[in-house]
């Protein structure tokens, strides 16, 4: 468990179940089923998360309060939907008085001119519920989540976070859990054994504390990292909860990819809370001056015009570099700041605060060098100021792609940079397209884990 203790003021005596879906019109039924078998659970939210099957009117049949987002928005999006529609519903019970509301008559009216009787509510049915996230796809096992809201209930902990067996099938690279538990213990002082659990229950105190919350699969680390740095109590409880298993396919594969980035710009934002999570885990932000240097002498890196001197079968067109010292240029003058990078949002507090130590100029010029068609989200521009950009560049201008490649390609490659470069095979034709570049160096990732997995057995 976490060395804080319990913060939450008032405990919470009911827990409302949230589980976000998609395409899980086979198995919701029976994970809405077996969740309200839980001791202490009276609501079932259902946010179904762009599905293109019956997910929706299965849960609504299952007896679940369900809301649908039009478009797939990740997991973070629709956990933050699910809390939200637990707080509108009770809002309207308390406007109805609760299941504890009555009448009474009293001698003496308590308002002026008013004689009849006063409503009487009981301040138990106001107390926010406990949230329990769970996985669609969990089924009958649902209901072992009951040690998790025993914990928030009875024994004070603010989150408890759900301790999963060996999973069926499990294939995940373990460089995902690694990162996420190296960044939770430099950040917090605390090593979680499954920092990617995404069963939790957590207290409505607490899960205010840590909102906003970090989008996609960096949900889980950002709300362990937030929920311990505002004191709370995190614990991991064991619970015999199984759910479908990721596979070795290449959709597995690209599906742990998207992890691992999520997983960095969560760690990325929460740079600024640990001085050691800067130096080691995400490389030192601030770009020195020998970075700063190459800007002013630029190193002539040469490029494939054609076919390589080691294939001369395969062609491919390079993608000509962008000028770096243009992008310098602008600023001079002026203090170069954030609004220049070339970002498609603004950037949160948080995400401001993590860039507070980055040569804006320096890093604006290295960005805009990447072969990238468009403009980066806030939060993968927290994350690539962690990244030696010139490493990637040179990894980007060279690979046998034939077009320029989207952020999100830019970026899963970014956190694979350690990795050397894919082996093309022979039977794929290059150029390649971004996608199937992107999707070799997801692979070869995947098969360097496995190996290394492997030896150490």
């Amino acid at each position: 468990m976490s060395a804080a203790g319990p913060l939450t003021a008032h405990r919470p005596e009911r827990v409302a179940v949230v589980i976000p879906a998609k395409n899980e019109a086979e198995r919701i039924e029976a994970t809405i089923a077996s969740a309200r078998r839980i001791t202490g659970v009276d609501l079932a939210v259902v946010v179904d998360d762009g599905s293109t099957d019956a997910t929706s009117a299965v849960a609504m049949g299952a007896g679940a309060l369900v809301v649908r987002h039009k478009t797939n928005r990740g997991k973070a999006a629709a956990m933050a939907t699910g809390a939200q529609l637990v707080a509108i519903r009770e809002g309207a019970e308390r406007a109805d008085g609760g299941n504890g509301f009555s009448e009474e008559l009293h001698a003496e009216p308590r308002e002026p001119g008013h004689i009849g009787p006063l409503p009487v509510i009981d301040p138990s049915d106001t107390m926010p519920r406990a949230l329990l996230f769970l996985d669609a796809d969990m089924t009958d096992t649902a209901e072992a989540a009951q040690p998790l809201v025993d914990a928030v209930l009875d024994e004070g902990v603010d989150m408890a976070i759900a301790l999963l067996p060996p999973q069926d099938g499990a294939s995940g690279m373990g460089i995902v859990v690694r990162t996420a538990r190296r960044g939770i213990l430099r950040t917090t002082g605390w090593e979680p054994t499954q920092p990617l659990s995404g069963t939790r229950c957590i207290t409505r105190e607490t899960w205010e504390a840590c909102l906003p919350l970090a989008p996609g699969w960096g949900v889980e680390t950002s709300l362990t990292i937030d929920a311990l740095t505002a004191g709370f109590w995190v614990k991991e409880i064991p619970a015999e909860l199984h759910h479908r298993a990721t596979g070795r396919d290449l959709r597995g594969q690209l599906h742990r990819a998207a992890q691992l980035r999520d997983v960095v710009r969560a760690l990325a934002r929460k740079r600024h809370l640990s001085a050691d999570l800067e130096d080691t885990e995400l490389e030192d932000a601030a770009l020195g001056e020998a970075r700063r240097s190459s800007l002013e002498e630029p190193e002539e890196t040469p490029l494939p015009a054609g076919p390589t001197d080691h294939d001369q079968e395969k062609t491919w067109t390079v993608v000509p570099e962008q000028d770096v010292e243009a992008a310098a240029a602008r600023a001079e003058g002026r203090r170069a700041t954030l609004a220049d990078l070339p970002v498609s949002g603004e950037f949160s507090d948080d995400e401001a605060r993590a860039l507070g130590d980055v040569d804006v100029a320096a890093f604006d010029a290295l960005l805009r060098d990447l072969p990238v068609e468009d403009d980066f989200a806030p939060d993968d521009i927290v994350f690539l100021a962690g990244i030696d950009l010139e490493m990637l560049a040179v990894r980007l201008h060279d690979a046998p792609v034939a077009s320029r490649f989207a952020p999100e390609h830019a970026v899963i490659i970014a956190s694979h940079l350690e990795m050397d470069e894919p082996t093309i095979p022979d039977s794929l034709p290059t150029p390649l397209s971004p996608d199937e570049y992107t999707s070799l160096v997801v692979h070869a990732a995947v098969e360097a884990e496995n190996e290394a997995g492997s030896t150490e057995q």
